[in-house]
């Protein structure tokens, strides 16, 4: 990055930056402030544009290093218990877990798996990766939109993604066991809420 493009927290020159665990982490430097020459906080972003949390400044490099350390730490500790609550194999869904995509096929309904390089490293795993296609613009060929809104199948949690953060449909024969177990249940579960809303006709 050249002097022109130099990432900045404040008036601070970002000089370490970190994300794991959903939060990224900075350390940022400015000879001339006041506060201190050196600062570590939280980046965070919503539709409003970026903003920062948190932050601490001190003369103290080394003191600064040990706060990042530390929040780095909890972090680490929280993905732990996220893998650990979920209790599935560590394990990658490439090319060869999709299925082909007929002509003109929507996505809408299909269960689908995210790219690894869309995910941040801790959570390039295949119970992140899956998940049903619940809409959005993206899922249609030709729509010009990009949006495709994701049910995550571990989870059943939702969020939004780009068309090409998509892998493609996935191979159901092909997905891990796991998978599998959870694909009937969602299918079983499905049944059932059909059937209610047949029957309250």
């Amino acid at each position: 990055m050249s002097k022109q493009q130099k990432e900045m927290a404040g008036d601070y020159e970002v000089i370490h930056s970190l994300r794991l665990g959903g939060k990224v982490m900075l350390i940022g430097y400015n000879p001339d402030d006041k506060d201190g020459k050196y600062m570590t906080c939280y980046k965070e972003s919503n539709f409003m544009g970026e903003f920062f949390t948190s932050a601490i400044a001190s003369d103290d490099y080394m003191e600064i290093v040990k706060l990042f350390s530390e929040r780095l730490q909890e972090q680490m500790e929280k993905v732990k218990q996220f893998r650990t609550e979920r209790g599935v194999p560590l394990e990658t869904l490439g090319a060869e877990h999709c299925r082909k995509r007929g002509e003109g096929e929507n996505l809408a309904g299909k269960l689908i798996i995210l790219r690894p390089s869309s995910l941040s490293p801790e959570y390039r795993t295949a119970d992140c990766q899956l998940g049903y296609a619940a809409g959005g613009f993206g899922c249609t060929p030709n729509a010009g939109g990009r949006a495709v809104y994701f049910r995550e199948l571990y989870s059943g949690e939702e969020c939004r993604w780009n068309i090409g953060d998509v892998l493609g449909i996935a191979d159901p024969d092909k997905l891990p066991e796991w998978a599998k177990q959870k694909v009937a249940e969602y299918e079983k579960t499905r049944a059932v809420k059909e059937k209610e809303r047949g029957e309250a006709r």
